[in-house]
């Protein structure tokens, strides 16, 4: 799995070497290129410590970090134990609050991933490879480490969030022989999702992913195929939390999704692995939240049907990892279904979802309803 490292969400393996970082919030998952990329502007330029060389190796050169072209054979690779790729923006300082880095954005090559990368920035005019270490600024790190494939591979494309600097150049310590094949800076951008509460209990009446409201669940896949009846694809939105009545998805990169009764406009979700409390593992890592607007979603609608939401990370040593968490995001229009694809794989530690929530943007005059029903209540209380 890769994991974010954060003050506050430290993987157990590396928390004995980390330092207090600055914060990094994920905002995407394979995306493409930021619309907005400092990295291409006119004036940019690449640099880096050194770079791999010699026969096959010579296509990994240091200006295809910014020439807008993912995959292996548009890389960088560095030559040394403490190599570095860079982007410098000229003399004059530019804000920046984002970036983001991958392997192989194709997903044909997952090797030359792990390690730690840690991101710095200067406000020296003009930086290069020659510009010396004191006048780098720590940002933060990101450790990536074994276990996670696909969508969700620390192969793949990777943004970031982190509060924004004035900086002349970006540069990335790369781990020994890491590859690199976009590094793309862009100003800060809220993240896609927000968190509102963990814990919590949906509202029935709302909820528009739930069975008795028209909602339909669906799944790629589901542990064991079917094999356990605790955790099958209707639990996900029967309106039970527990583990009893949960879904576990069976491979890499499974996702579980909930069809709408008509297309809605949405702004909320929630979901977790136990929410009554009593089963705290496979709840922790990050998942990606997309929607779409296709007509009779299903676990067939082709990959490009769906468009991000954001990701979430939940946090491994938070105390109340396993329990709801409810996300607030920018209304979509005409939405269809909703999914989360999963980290994890099957028996040895898919994730657990004991309920999908979605809701949608209230319509218009139902504030105004809901204050008339909260003032009859307290009509009829007086009198009693």
């Amino acid at each position: 799995m890769k994991i974010l490292c954060l003050p506050i969400a430290l993987s157990c393996a590396a928390f004995a070497a980390r330092t207090a970082e600055a914060q990094f919030t994920v905002t995407g998952y394979a995306d493409g290129l930021f619309p907005n990329n400092l990295s291409t502007l006119s004036g940019s330029s690449a640099f880096g410590k050194d770079e791999i060389a010699g026969g096959s190796f010579s296509i990994h050169k240091i200006p295809n970090v910014r020439d807008a072209v993912y995959g292996n054979s548009n890389s960088w690779i560095g030559d040394s134990a403490d190599s570095f790729i860079g982007i410098s923006f000229g003399s004059d300082p530019i804000s920046v609050g984002q970036f983001a880095f991958g392997r192989d954005n194709t997903g044909q090559f997952l090797d030359r991933t792990l390690g730690t990368y840690t991101l710095q920035y200067t406000t020296a005019p003009n930086p290069d490879a020659s510009t010396p270490a004191a006048a780098w600024v720590p940002i933060g790190s990101v450790t990536h480490i074994a276990g996670d494939a696909g969508a969700l591979s620390p192969s793949r494309r990777h943004a970031y969030n982190f509060a924004p600097v004035s900086a002349t150049g970006m540069r990335l310590l790369t781990p020994n022989g890491a590859a690199i094949d976009e590094l793309e800076f862009a100003p800060f951008a809220a993240a896609p999702l927000t968190l509102q509460m963990t814990s919590g209990t949906m509202t029935q009446a709302t909820n528009i992913a739930l069975d008795v409201n028209g909602g339909v669940a669906f799944a790629k896949d589901v542990i064991n195929n079917g094999g356990f009846a605790a955790h099958s694809t209707p639990h996900l939105n029967d309106g039970i939390y527990g583990n009893a009545n949960s879904w576990i998805g069976d491979t890499e990169d499974s996702f579980a999704g909930v069809r709408f009764a008509a297309p809605t406009t949405i702004e909320r979700l929630a979901f977790g692995r136990d929410n009554t409390g009593q089963f705290a593992d496979r709840s922790d890592g990050y998942y990606l939240v997309q929607y779409t607007t296709a007509a009779n979603p299903n676990a067939s609608t082709a990959d490009s049907e769906w468009t991000n939401l954001g990701p979430a990370f939940i946090d491994p040593n938070e105390a109340t990892r396993a329990l709801r968490h409810e996300y607030s995001f920018s209304p979509v229009a005409g939405a269809t279904a909703l999914r989360i694809i999963t980290p994890g794989n099957g028996l040895a530690d898919g994730r657990a979802i004991d309920e999908l929530e979605v809701y949608a943007v209230p319509e218009p005059g139902s504030a105004a309803l809901a204050c008339v029903g909260l003032a009859v209540f307290f009509r009829r209380q007086r009198r009693t």
